[in-house]
């Protein structure tokens, strides 16, 4: 048996579990679609069939502040703690700010993709709301910094 035969023989063994049936096509994609929400998660087997990726776009990469959202974002990414062991990253090609986790075939059953899936889509929705409350509290911070003082708490000197 291939390793996308196998993977796709786990994925139907836990479809009860996880509450939606995944199956990786000829390409070895699987685009998994959100009714509620409407977000994707990508689940590809690598070309050497030897790694199974899991794949979500978290949120746009803001334009303005980016230096404190790349250090907020670096702070979730230390050892995994807040990632669900995932990487967070930019995709260069779409400028999204996403979330990735890597799977090894050879270690891989049906608990351990149980577990790494459903950890993922529950880590998914804890970021986005991280970063959405994150992005709202820069976006209030822009709006009355220049109601007082020239003061940046986050840069620690006075203009």
């Amino acid at each position: 048996m291939d390793n996308r035969s196998m993977v796709n023989a786990l994925f139907q063994s836990i479809a009860t579990d996880l509450g939606f049936q995944v199956v990786l096509g000829e390409n070895n994609l699987c685009n998994v679609k959100r009714k509620s929400t409407g977000e994707e998660t990508i689940i590809e087997l690598s070309r050497n069939e030897e790694m199974l990726y899991i794949y979500a776009v978290i949120s746009d990469v803001p334009f303005n502040n980016r230096e404190n959202f790349f250090e907020f974002v670096l702070k979730l990414n230390l050892h995994g703690s807040s990632t669900g062991y995932g990487i967070l990253g930019i995709d260069a090609q779409t400028n999204k700010f996403v979330l990735s986790r890597l799977l090894h075939i050879k270690n891989l059953d049906e608990q351990l993709l149980l577990n790494a899936v459903s950890s993922f889509f529950s880590t998914i929705s804890q970021l986005r709301e991280k970063l959405s409350q994150f992005l709202q509290v820069l976006v209030s911070d822009q709006d009355t910094a220049f109601e007082g003082p020239l003061v940046s708490t986050n840069l620690n000197f006075v203009i």
